[in-house]
């Protein structure tokens, strides 16, 4: 469906869904981005051609899909703000962590479709990952459409039960943070080894990159690809063994279930009084 797009909100999320509509051939005239900053609302409509407005209620009157980008603390009184406004057949869709569909309803106050977004931060360049769902009011034509949108900025996944949206957080949500920080480590034993940080930090990602292609685009179990670089007494054994030592499911589970406990504290936190 073509749709005018409005933006509540225009951070880093909202900039890289933007760009990525803007890419791929989204018409400039059909999105709308508000800002309370002049300089941010100058700023984007000379990079992006939208229009940039002040006035969120206007932005929302104007608009078929808002997309709601303002962080967690702050959607209960962005969404009352300019809930006289809201009419039925619009969808809203938020990327704002830890506010469930519950809440993103009663603000709203109208039956309308809402979709929940946990995105990621690779979004910026176009290879980011979103975990999407929808309230029973979203048609499937409204799914597609995100979907579709999504896919201007990585890949998405829908799931069926809120539940599972903790998962997600902790699976590709937050994850780019773990991989960020095991790179930490592996430069500094780079370091550590006598190679320079440059040559340490090129050698790790390069290889982190290519790992992740071989497990995206090779047809082949991931425990076999690592099994094919695991020769017998070789070095990447002496790793994976030194790894197994130190008891790495249990430390990779306990911080996924951190994660978990924490964006199930959010939902509480942010849930609708």
């Amino acid at each position: 469906m073509t749709a005018n797009v409005a933006f509540i909100g225009v951070g880093n999320m909202a900039r890289a869904i933007i760009s990525g509509m803007i890419a791929s051939g989204y018409a400039a005239q059909n999105i709308i981005g508000t800002s309370r900053t002049a300089e941010k609302r100058e700023a984007f409509q000379q990079e992006y051609g939208i229009r940039m407005l002040a006035d969120n209620n206007q932005a929302v009157t104007e608009a078929d899909v808002v997309v709601l980008c303002v962080k967690p603390a702050q959607m209960q009184g962005v969404i009352e703000g300019f809930a006289e406004q809201v009419r039925e057949g619009q969808m809203y869709i938020s990327v704002a962590a830890g506010v469930e569909l519950s809440a993103i309803e009663q603000w709203l106050n109208t039956d309308v479709a809402v979709v929940r977004c946990m995105p990621n931060t690779p979004s910026q360049l176009g290879a980011g990952m979103s975990g999407l769902i929808a309230n029973q009011l979203t048609t499937d034509e409204q799914k597609g459409w995100v979907s579709e949108l999504f896919s201007r900025v990585g890949d998405s996944a829908w799931v069926t039960d809120e539940e599972h949206m903790h998962g997600v957080t902790s699976l590709s949500g937050s994850s780019p943070a773990y991989f960020f920080r095991f790179l930490e480590a592996m430069i500094k034993s780079g370091v550590a080894q006598g190679l320079d940080e440059a040559t340490s930090r090129k050698l790790a990602t390069q290889s982190m990159l290519g790992a992740a292609k071989m497990v995206t685009e090779l047809d082949e179990p991931i425990t076999q690809l690592r099994r094919n670089i695991t020769s017998p007494n070789g070095t990447t054994e002496q790793a994976v063994l030194s790894f197994e030592a130190a008891g790495i499911d249990k430390i990779v589970d306990d911080a996924m279930s951190a994660c978990v406990k924490r964006s199930k504290e959010m939902a509480r936190d942010f849930a609708a009084k």
